[in-house]
C-alpha cells in the first residue's frame, strides 16, 4: 500500500508513541493546520483498516494507533521500505496537485505541497505557474493568500467537471474496473487519483448502472463508461458533503438525457437520503451527452439531429473528394461517425490531456493522407470545435474501418479485447478477417465484461492492451494488424491447434417461413410507397404552415386518420429544426404519428417559393417539398426501407440531383433501386 510522505511521518509518529499523541503536537510538527491533520488521519484510518489496524482517539487524550503486534510489525516494515516515485512526470503531478486543491476546505502551504508530492519548494512554486494559467480556461482562480497559503477559488460546477476529468486521465481503464470489480471487499489501491473517490460511492454508482441504466448504456465504449461513473461518485461524495452545483441559466439538455438522470438522481437521493436539487439532474444530464448512449437514430426520433447528420454527410463528401475513395455508401461509416461526432462534440477538454496516445500516433502515420484530409474537412465542417490528437485519432479509425472492411471465411473463434471503443475494434475485425482466413467467428469484449465471459468458447485471446493480473494465454496486438503480427499470430494459432478443423456449428439460421414473412412484409411496403409515390404541382398558400396543410388534408381516411393532428406534427418537427437540404430548392418534412396509417412518401412542386432555413443554417428558396409520412410505432420493415429514401437525400450528388429536378419516372427508378437493395440486403 502508498502512503504520502506526510502520512508515514503521521505512522511513524503513532508508532513510537503508542500512548497517544496529540492534534496539537502534531501540528507542531509537521506545521499543518488541526483541519489537515484531521483529514490526513481519515485518509490513514481507510488504508490501513484491510491490515486489521485501528487509529483511535479517547476523549480528552491524544490519536493512538491499536492493532495486533504482528500487524503493527508488518506496518512498521512498509514505512521502512522505499516506495516508488509518486509521480514519473509533470504533467501527472499538476494534475494532482489540482486535485488536492479542488477539493482541500481550507488553503494549503508550498512547503505542505512539496512534503506532499515529494519534490522540492522550487519545483512546486514553478508547477503552480502553470497551473494558474491553464485555471483561467476553465473559470477557476488560483490565489495566493499572504500569511496563509493557496487555494482554488471557483464555482462547484466548474470543480467537479475538472476534477472528474482529471481522475479520469489519473486511472487506466483496466485499473479502474479491476477496483471497482472488487468492490466492497477489496476497497484500496495505489494509485493517487482513484484514492481521490470514496469506494461507498463507486460501488453506489456502479450498482445504479447496473440496476437501471444496463441496456440504456449497452453500447458505450469502457472509457466513457469509466468517465460517467467517475463523475457519478465524485459527484455523491461531493453532495453527500452538502456541496452542490450552483442555480445558474439553464443549458439547453436533451430530454432523452434528462431521463435517464432523473433515474439516476432518484436512486442517489434514496441512498444518501439527501434532497437533490434539479441543477444536479441537469448537470449530470448534460454530461450524459458526451457518451455514445443512444440507439441508433432515424429521422423520425423527435431528438435525431438533423443538422449533425448533415454536418457528417459532409464531412464523408469531403473526405472521398480530398482522398479519392468513395466513403459515401458505406453506411456503416455513417451510423459510426454520427454516434461519435454527437459525443465527441459534447465533451469537456480537460486542463492536461495527457501524453498522446501511442497507438493512435501509430493509426495517423499508418494513415496519413487520409489523416490530413479528415484534419482539413474536419476544420470546414465544425469551424468552430477544436477537436483534441484523440478525437482526431478516433476519426481517422473510423474512415480507416471502412477502407478496411472485407468480410472473408474463418474457421477459428477469437476474443478481441478492446478498451479503446468500437472504432479501433472494428477496424481490427475487419484485418482479422482479410488477412487470417483461420477466424470464423470473432467476438470483441470491453474491459469491464471480462468477468462476464466464458473463455472456453474461444481458441485464443487477443488485446490491444496489456491486462495484467489476466491469468488466461493471450497476445497483444495493435487495431492496425500489421505484417509481423499476422505471422506471429499465425503462428501462435499452429502452436494452440496445429490439427484443428472447422468443426464450429453456424450460427442458427432463421427458420424458412420467418425468413419468408420477413422479406414478404419488406417487399409489400415497398410496392405501397412506390405505389403512392407522385410528383404533383400544387398552389402554395399565404404561410408555408398553410401550404403543408393544405398538402395533408387530402390524405384524410386513406393514408391518415386525422389529417390536422398530422399537420400540426409535421409542423412542429419542421420548427425543431432546420429541414432544407443546403444549395437546393427543397426540403424533407416528416414525422411518424399514431394517426398515420400507412407510410407514404410524395413530392410537391410549389407555383410560389418560401425562404426556409437550410441544414447548413442559410437560407433556401423552397419551391418543392418531399413529404416522409410513417405510422408510430414503426415495424422494422418500415424504419429499414424510410430510413433508405431519408439518408438517399443527401447520399450523394447525384441523388441531390435527382430530387431537385427529377421528374416522376426518374425518381420512381431510384426509389426501386434502393428498395431491390434493402431487399437484397435483408
Amino acid at each position: 500500500m502508498y502512503f504520502s510522505i506526510r502520512e508515514k511521518k503521521i505512522l511513524s509518529l503513532l508508532l513510537d508513541y503508542p500512548n497517544g499523541i496529540t492534534s496539537e503536537e502534531l501540528q507542531d510538527i509537521l506545521q499543518v493546520s488541526k483541519r489537515t491533520v484531521y483529514r490526513e488521519i481519515s485518509s490513514i484510518e481507510k488504508t490501513i483498516k484491510s491490515q486489521d489496524i485501528q487509529i483511535i482517539k479517547p476523549r480528552g487524550e491524544g490519536y493512538r494507533i491499536v492493532g495486533e503486534t504482528v500487524n503493527l510489525e508488518r506496518l512498521q516494515q512498509q514505512l521502512g521500505e522505499k516506495q516508488a516515485e509518486l509521480f514519473t512526470d509533470n504533467v501527472q503531478r499538476q494534475s494532482a496537485i489540482v486535485c488536492s486543491l479542488l477539493l482541500l476546505d481550507e488553503e494549503e502551504t508550498i512547503e505542505g505541497l512539496a512534503i506532499d508530492f515529494k519534490v522540492s519548494q522550487a519545483t512546486i512554486t514553478s508547477d503552480l505557474a502553470t497551473i494558474e494559467k491553464s485555471l483561467i480556461d476553465y473559470r477557476l482562480e488560483l490565489q495566493r493568500l499572504k500569511g496563509r497559503g493557496i487555494q482554488i477559488a471557483g464555482h462547484e460546477k466548474q470543480r467537479r467537471q475538472l476534477l472528474s476529468s482529471l481522475i479520469y486521465n489519473g486511472v487506466s481503464e483496466f485499473d479502474f474496473f479491476q477496483f471497482i470489480d472488487g468492490l466492497p471487499e477489496a476497497a484500496t489501491t495505489n494509485n493517487f487519483f482513484l484514492k481521490l473517490l470514496s469506494p461507498a460511492s463507486l460501488l453506489l454508482a456502479r450498482t445504479i448502472f447496473e440496476k437501471i441504466a444496463q441496456q440504456v448504456f449497452e453500447q458505450v465504449t469502457d472509457n466513457q463508461l469509466q468517465r460517467v461513473l467517475i463523475l457519478l461518485a465524485l459527484s455523491i461524495d461531493r453532495m453527500k458533503q452538502d456541496r452542490f452545483i450552483e442555480i445558474e441559466q439553464e443549458t439547453q439538455v436533451k430530454p432523452d438525457s434528462m431521463q435517464i438522470a432523473g433515474q439516476v438522481m432518484i436512486q442517489v437521493a434514496m441512498t444518501i437520503e439527501k434532497s437533490i436539487p434539479p441543477q444536479e439532474v441537469r448537470f449530470f444530464a448534460f454530461q450524459l451527452e458526451g457518451v455514445n448512449y443512444k440507439k441508433p437514430q432515424n429521422i423520425f426520433i423527435d431528438s435525431f439531429d438533423v443538422e449533425l447528420s448533415y454536418k457528417i454527410k459532409e464531412l464523408i463528401r469531403l473526405v472521398s473528394e480530398a482522398t479519392g475513395t468513395d466513403f459515401r455508401k458505406d453506411e456503416q461509416l455513417f451510423n459510426d461517425l454520427s454516434a461519435h461526432m454527437a459525443a465527441a462534440l459534447k465533451r469537456n477538454l480537460t486542463v492536461n490531456q495527457g501524453a498522446d496516445n501511442p497507438l493512435l500516433q501509430k493509426i495517423r502515420d499508418k494513415y496519413q493522407t487520409l489523416t490530413t484530409a479528415i484534419i482539413q474537412e474536419l476544420a470546414v465542417v465544425f469551424p468552430n470545435h477544436s477537436f483534441t490528437f484523440d478525437e482526431l485519432g478516433y476519426v481517422v479509425i473510423h474512415f480507416a474501418t471502412s477502407l478496411e472492411r472485407h468480410p472473408s471465411s474463418r474457421v477459428l473463434s477469437a476474443l478481441v479485447v478492446c478498451s479503446s471503443g468500437i472504432g479501433t475494434a472494428r477496424i481490427l475485425e475487419s484485418r482479422l478477417h482479410k488477412y487470417l482466413d483461420e477466424i470464423k467467428k470473432i467476438q470483441v469484449a470491453k474491459i469491464s465484461e471480462l468477468n462476464q465471459l466464458d473463455y472456453k468458447s474461444y481458441d485464443l485471446i487477443l488485446a490491444t492492451v496489456f491486462l495484467p493480473g489476466f491469468h488466461l494465454p493471450y497476445k497483444v496486438i495493435s487495431p492496425l494488424l500489421l505484417e509481423d503480427e499476422i505471422k506471429e499470430i499465425k503462428d501462435y494459432i499452429q502452436t494452440l491447434h496445429p490439427d484443428r478443423v472447422d468443426d464450429d456449428p453456424l450460427e442458427p439460421e432463421k427458420e424458412p417461413s420467418e425468413a419468408f414473412d420477413e422479406i414478404y412484409e419488406t417487399m409489400r411496403i415497398a410496392n405501397h410507397l412506390l405505389q403512392n409515390f407522385d410528383v404533383k404541382q400544387v398552389k402554395a398558400q399565404e404561410t408555408i404552415e398553410q401550404t403543408l396543410a393544405a398538402i395533408i388534408e387530402p390524405l384524410q381516411g386513406v393514408i391518415v386518420s386525422d389529417a390536422q393532428k398530422v399537420t400540426d406534427r409535421v409542423i412542429k418537427r419542421y420548427l425543431v429544426a432546420p429541414i432544407g437540404i443546403p444549395k437546393t430548392n427543397f426540403a424533407l418534412f416528416h414525422c411518424a404519428d399514431a394517426h398515420i396509417k400507412e407510410p407514404l412518401f410524395k413530392i410537391y412542386d410549389l407555383d410560389q417559393q418560401f425562404l426556409i432555413q437550410g441544414m447548413d443554417k442559410k437560407s433556401i428558396e423552397l419551391t418543392r417539398v418531399l413529404l416522409l409520412l410513417a405510422p408510430d410505432p414503426m415495424p422494422e420493415s418500415q424504419q429499414n426501407l424510410l430510413g433508405k429514401i431519408s439518408s438517399s437525400v443527401i447520399e450523394s450528388d447525384l441523388n441531390t440531383e435527382i430530387y431537385k429536378f427529377g421528374n416522376k419516372e426518374i425518381i420512381y427508378q431510384l426509389l426501386s433501386s434502393l428498395f431491390v437493395k434493402e431487399i437484397r440486403e435483408n
